[in-house]
């Protein structure tokens, strides 16, 4: 991705070269709804810890209906830049125009010529903007769910004991999650007002979002018991249940 000025240019590689740019274009735009979305999934997996602890657990159609609820500005998102395709010649050239130097002969040129446009500027917004206050409410989220379960005025059994102390580490994986989100927001934005152009701040914007999706679940493989029981069980080829402590109550990111 290389963002400048009211321009945005996607270099593509791969499968899809041979496809053509309009098929490289939506799998960007798919992509990048992808990688919002798990943000968002992210801050309802924090936003459900802390609804369950002090009230009912909501009924599977709340769930849902929130699960939907959440993924309608992504979708929005995704549905405007698959109807949003520019020229590939005019973005070819005005990249060129604009970096020169870069050697561009083989590939996939697509993006946005005018970054101003709804579909350009809902992505915009909808994946930077709105980032940082989703990171803050994580966060928050987190210290109110870790100050209830560190509260010195309730008794608790070791078993107990051990599946808050298995939540709390989860917690603090999970909440520098998007620290990487963020520095891909910073990326953006240093390419985007021309602070600094290069292809390594180029790579680093993708790069950052990727880990989100990639780590999310990764936390949830060291700290719900079930899924460790199962990957132990498919390392070790032995059943891994003995060895464990902890509880499959203990709810974790998607």
């Amino acid at each position: 991705m290389i963002p400048s000025g009211f321009n945005l240019f996607y270099i593509s590689y791969g499968p899809c070269v041979k496809a053509g740019p309009e098929l490289c274009f939506d799998i960007y735009g798919i992509m990048l709804h992808f990688y919002s979305h798990s943000l968002w999934l992210l801050f309802l997996a924090f936003a459900y810890r802390y609804y369950v602890m002090h009230r009912n657990e909501p009924s599977r159609w709340s769930l849902q209906l929130t699960i939907f609820l959440v993924y309608i500005p992504s979708f929005i998102m995704m549905t405007a830049l698959l109807l949003d395709h520019a020229d590939p010649s005019i973005v070819r050239k005005m990249l060129k125009s604009r970096f020169p130097e870069y050697k561009l002969s083989g590939l996939v040129i697509t993006g946005s010529v005018d970054t101003t446009q709804f579909a350009a500027m809902f992505a915009i917004i909808h994946m930077t903007v709105l980032s940082t206050p989703i990171t803050i409410g994580i966060w928050i989220l987190r210290r109110i769910i870790i100050q209830k379960l560190t509260y010195k005025g309730v008794d608790l059994t070791r078993k107990t004991k051990n599946l808050h102390a298995q939540l709390l580490k989860a917690l603090t994986l999970q909440a520098t999650i998007p620290v990487f989100y963020l520095l891909g927001v910073i990326f953006y934005f240093i390419g985007q007002f021309g602070m600094w152009s290069h292809p390594i701040i180029e790579f680093s914007i993708f790069t950052s979002f990727l880990i989100v999706p990639i780590l999310t679940p990764v936390s949830s493989l060291i700290y719900v018991s079930p899924y460790k029981r199962f990957v132990l069980k498919k390392v070790n080829g032995k059943d891994s249940k003995s060895k464990i402590h902890t509880s499959s109550v203990i709810t974790l990111g998607v």
